[in-house]
């Protein structure tokens, strides 16, 4: 019995120890749910018959794979997704920018992409010489458009440039297309991926600011913060060998390296 009693112990001993192995790599193995918003190229809620789900979508699955993580990317409006993120609800936002009020709720990772924010033209059009916004209140550069509820609106009335606004990129392209408006306050990159699907009929374009995107997570989740460096780790393998440029090269995008 004396002589039984050590051996008891050991497995014990062992017993716990891997439970708690085994409880550790299931934390580390949990569901991280990330917000997306729709908006082609870089995420594309419903896929159409080419598959494709999205620029975005493809980086941070491969990230995931790279870094060991099972994300899952969930649709649903910008506004829901950031509020969702900021209190802890979920674990991130698939992508956003930097700003400084945003830095106290959330973790950026390295970046991921590059936002391009300028103006377009109508096709055929006279080119006017614009470098900033101040210069569509000074030139005649004729109906400008926004699309309704991005930040780009308000930053139109700040600056006090007239303006129409319509409800999504589709109708914003077509309505340039068409010549009901002569210019588009607009994120580069869903325009010419609808220009590319509607034939090709491109809208000359002159970029007023870019600025990088990163994944977020929030700091109302205890074990974020640990997720970083494995995130930024496979960011940089990924950038390394050429996967983002041939993830852009898939969606017609200029490579971001």
């Amino acid at each position: 019995m004396q002589r039984a009693l050590p051996l008891l112990i050991c497995v014990a001993l062992v017993s716990f120890l891997f439970l708690g192995e085994a409880r550790l790599a299931q934390a580390e193995e949990r569901r991280v749910v990330l917000a997306c918003n729709d908006f082609p190229p870089l995420k594309i809620e419903h896929p159409g018959t080419d598959g494709l789900k999205g620029t975005d979508v493809d980086a941070i699955a491969d990230i995931a794979r790279r870094a060991g993580l099972q994300i899952e990317q969930r649709f649903m409006p910008w506004k829901r997704g950031y509020a969702e993120a900021a209190d802890g609800t979920i674990d991130g936002l698939c992508s956003c920018s930097y700003r400084e009020d945003r830095a106290a709720l959330f973790h950026f990772s390295d970046a991921i992409g590059q936002t391009s924010v300028g103006v377009f033209r109508r096709p055929g059009s006279t080119p006017e010489a614009i470098a900033s916004l101040a210069d569509l209140t000074s030139a005649p550069v004729g109906k400008i458009g926004v699309v309704k509820g991005y930040n780009l609106e308000a930053e139109l009335d700040d600056a006090k440039v007239p303006h129409v606004t319509v409800s999504g990129d589709e109708q914003a392209y077509e309505m340039l297309a068409n010549g009901r408006i002569d210019h588009l306050y607009s994120f580069r990159a869903p325009i010419d991926f609808i220009a590319r699907q509607n034939g090709g009929k491109n809208a000359p374009y002159q970029e007023l600011r870019s600025s990088p995107y990163f994944i977020c997570l929030s700091k109302k989740r205890p074990d974020t913060a640990a997720m970083l460096p494995k995130i930024n780790a496979a960011i940089a393998a990924m950038h390394a060998d050429g996967t983002f440029d041939a993830i852009q090269r898939r969606y017609g995008q200029a490579p971001i390296n």
